[in-house]
């Protein structure tokens, strides 16, 4: 189950999501009737959060026009837990549902990481800003110093504050 040539799961605003796509191929099931089971359960997957139904253009045909555009779900960790459970347990879904855990697992993680380390960047930055502080305080010189150090701190606090905001607003 782990030779799947695209994602299973992505990081879309800061938070791990799948495809009702590619559940569907996961489990080997047609696309149609898993969106099927999602718009019959409506009301249980949104007590886990808002449905995100998105449709992509189809394909350029090579006689002109475009094949049907396709509309799918993408779906929160715990509404993609709770349409596997909808799944019935052939060796293929019990296969793709411990791969699929695993992935909404490890990308929780990163994204994890990534947070902790943004937020190692703003100690850091703080911490050469009090440091910078302390310096100004002891002569004019290094008060001119600070002076030219401020707008680069500025602007490194504005980036990492900037970077950090998305995820803390999910």
């Amino acid at each position: 189950m782990k030779d799947f040539p695209f994602p299973l799961v992505v990081p879309i605003d800061g938070e791990a999501r799948a495809s009702t796509e590619i559940i569907a191929r996961g489990v080997g099931l047609q696309h149609k009737n898993v969106l099927e089971l999602v718009r019959r359960y409506r009301s249980d997957f949104e007590q886990l959060g808002p449905l995100a139904f998105e449709t992509r253009k189809g394909r350029a045909l090579p006689q002109g026009g475009r094949a049907k555009a396709t509309e799918y779900a993408m779906l929160n960790e715990h509404q993609a837990t709770l349409l596997i459970t909808f799944m019935r347990n052939s060796p293929k879904v019990i296969a793709f549902k411990i791969t699929l855990v695993k992935e909404f697992f490890r990308m929780r993680d990163e994204l994890g990481r990534r947070e902790q380390s943004l937020w190692q960047q703003m100690q850091a930055l703080i911490a050469r800003e009090v440091e910078s502080k302390v310096r100004a305080s002891f002569g004019s010189h290094l008060m001119l110093a600070r002076k030219r150090e401020l707008p680069g701190l500025d602007a490194e606090r504005e980036l990492i504050e900037r970077q950090m905001q998305p995820s803390l607003l999910n």
